[in-house]
């Protein structure tokens, strides 16, 4: 009897932690499901326009570029970034040679509304922290193929967008954040882009916002 109690306590206690263990794998499980479910189209909306009294910006900005080539080229650059709702323009001072394709960068940032007539969305995934989003142009014929949308679920504001290009290219923008006078502004964008005829990498950021400016609409006029 005594050499069996023990063999009878080990049977015991090894079936309650195999019980335990069987119920701490269902609740990750179910922790885990609970966390990849399909994103909300209404975070996508509030990320469309994050700041509605916002109407316009002009802030100071900066450049660090490097143009991958058999002798890279690297190059920072200071300018001027211009923001008349909905348009974005970055101009920059004393740019030339091979990397004066950067001397003017121009966004567009269209209302959720706009993207829905524009692109048919589609919502990927939402892990808990973050949601992504895919949008596919409409219209035939577009030079972009696709566009991925990152949105952070407590903030609801974009932190990586990349475009896809039918000839094979893409730009990755990944945005960090600051709050000016209550509004959620870019403080810098880590910038990728990889196209058939050159790849480059960037850091571009802004400072000295002024909020609200008067800007000029013939800034973005095409040239």
């Amino acid at each position: 009897m005594n050499r069996a109690t023990p063999n009878l306590v080990g049977l015991r206690l090894s079936a309650a932690a195999f019980v335990a263990l069987v119920s701490i794998s269902i609740g990750l499980r179910n922790v885990g499901a609970a966390a990849d479910t399909a994103p909300s189209l209404d975070l996508l909306a509030k990320a469309a326009d994050p700041n509605p009294g916002l109407s316009s910006y002009i802030a100071a900005a900066n450049l660090a570029a490097t143009l991958h080539a058999v002798l890279p080229v690297h190059k920072s650059f200071s300018g001027t970034a211009y923001y008349l709702k909905p348009k974005r323009k970055v101009i920059f001072n004393n740019v030339s040679g091979p990397l004066s394709k950067f001397k003017e960068l121009a966004t567009m940032t269209p209302s959720f509304e706009e993207l829905t007539q524009t692109y048919t969305i589609n919502p990927l995934e939402d892990n808990g922290t973050t949601s992504t989003y895919s949008l596919i142009p409409k219209k035939s014929g577009a030079r972009v193929s696709e566009i991925d949308v990152t949105v952070d679920d407590a903030s609801a504001l974009a932190t990586r967008i990349m475009w896809k290009y039918v000839n094979g290219g893409s730009l990755r923008a990944d945005q960090t954040y600051t709050t000016v006078n209550g509004f959620h502004v870019i403080e810098k964008e880590n910038i990728a882009a990889r196209y058939p005829d050159y790849s480059a990498d960037g850091t571009l950021s802004f400072s000295n916002y002024q909020l609200n400016a008067a800007v000029d609409p013939a800034i973005f006029a095409s040239k």
